[in-house]
Parts: structure tokens; sequence; C-alpha cells
């Protein structure tokens, strides 16, 4: 039992039952939501854009921020985690690993001024792999710590919409969270869509529990219908989602800066 509640137990002992509801009221825990809205884009809009977008001028608590990772080779978030955090942005950490499909980049990439070298990182289904996990769930690790993240953050590892989920994608990211795990700082998650979410669910479970990790890792589920920011994460369909991102490429203009952006709501801290 709460302190508070065995509080207004004894209270009531002492009190009328007029003036007990009057205590209970005053104690009553406030109601917690479980709706907090987000967004992510590619590339970072700029300094100027994410001050302009800081709540209330948007709706939005928290940001998602790219790593750089082997199909994500846009640098232009790294270095902000400290800024962000210090005008109020929340932040979710983005790695995005190995997918199913063929070639080098994904999504919008920066102008070459803005680009660091990348060359050693691949993206390419020939390397799912086990073994290709491990190294890269200790990559992620590695990076968050890098952006100052601080212990028992979340990292959520990017997998991209598959109309079959291959054995060697499984291998993949089974092992990637336990490259994470196995660092010890971090906590996995995973960015997964709906179709998909379900198989890659019980298959982290599954090797979260071969590992004795006793954390619950966070799952932010993409797709589904009937999206909007006063919506719930489970809403999505899945009674594990913690985050819902439900719209995707959607242009808008806050306090007059427009970004595209992709929309989700989170449960919490994302």
């Amino acid at each position: 039992m709460h302190r508070e509640l065995r509080f207004v137990t004894l209270a009531c002992v002492t009190l009328a039952l007029a003036a007990c509801a009057d205590v209970a009221g005053v104690l009553a825990p406030i109601p917690v939501s479980d709706n907090h809205p987000g967004f992510d884009t590619a590339v970072y809009p700029g300094d100027a854009a994410m001050l302009a977008w800081r709540a209330p001028a948007s709706p939005y608590e928290w940001v998602g921020y790219y790593l750089p990772a082997p199909c994500h080779h846009d640098v232009t978030w790294s270095g902000k985690r400290a800024w962000l955090t210090s005008i109020g942005w929340g932040t979710a950490v983005l790695y995005v690993g190995q997918q199913t499909w063929e070639g080098v980049a994904v999504g919008p990439q920066p102008a070459p001024a803005m680009q660091r070298a990348t060359q050693s990182i691949t993206c390419s289904r020939t390397l799912l792999s086990g073994a290709q996990g491990t190294i890269e769930g200790i990559d992620a690790a590695a990076k968050t710590a890098n952006e100052g993240f601080p212990a028992g953050t979340t990292i959520y590892l990017d997998v991209e919409y598959m109309t079959t989920i291959p054995q060697a994608m499984r291998d993949y990211y089974r092992s990637w969270v336990a490259g994470v795990v196995a660092d010890g700082r971090y906590v996995p998650g995973i960015y997964v869509h709906r179709s998909n979410a379900a198989a890659v669910h019980d298959d982290v479970l599954a090797e979260l529990a071969a590992q004795h990790y006793t954390r619950t890792p966070r799952f932010w589920i993409a797709g589904g219908s009937g999206f909007s920011l006063d919506r719930f994460p489970t809403d999505v369909g899945h009674a594990f989602a913690n985050m819902w991102q439900g719209k995707l490429d959607s242009s808008e203009t806050r306090n007059g800066v427009t970004i595209l952006v992709d929309e989700s709501v989170s449960d919490g801290a994302p």
C-alpha cells in the first residue's frame, strides 16, 4: 500500500467521513499520461529549428536521435544530445542496422561538408548474421556512450518492414540485442513494423531470457491505422507497444519553421 493511502486510512480513525474524503482527494496520486508525442527525421533540422519547435510551439516532447550506423550514414545528429537536453527535448536513440534490402545508405544524406567518413560501415543484406549482430550491438553501445547518453538509456535497433523474416535477420537482431546486453551500459529496444512486431518481440524475449537479462525491452511499433497524437502506443494493436509511429513524412510548420517529420507517441520517456 502507498504511504499516502496508509496515511488516509489512519486519518479516517479520527476524522469525520467528510473530512476523510477531503484528505483522500488532496493526497490521491496525480494521474500520469501514457501519451507523449514525439517525432523523428533522418537529418538534423538545425539548432534554430529545434529551438523554434520546443513545446508549447509544437506538441512534441521528444525526438528520434540517429546514431551513425550501417544503414544511416548521416552524422548531423552527432554531438547534439547535450544541447537538445538543455532546451528541454527528450531523445529516443536510433541505430539503423543491417536490413533485408540491398544498398548502402537509407534516407536523405547530408551535404559532403556535413558528412564525416564512415566508409568502413557497410549496409548490405549479405552481412546479415549473428556475428555481425554482435559487432553492431557493441558498436551501438559505444556510439551511444560517445554521445554522452547516461547508463540505462534505451537504444532502438531499427528493423524495417519485411514481407518475411529470414533466419539471417533473426540471427542478426538477436545477436545485436545480446551485444548491447554484453556491453552492460544500455538497454536494447526495437523499432519494428506492426506486421513483423509479434515475431520479433518473441525472438527478443527469448534471447534476453537466454542471457538471464531481467530488464524489459521497449518496442517502438510502426504502421497501423487511425493514428493521431492523442492516441496511446498500444492502440497500434500490440499490448507490448511502448511507442507507436503512425504518420510518416508529415510536412509541418511550427513557429514559422517547416520540418518533414514522422510522428509517434510514447508511453513515457523514450
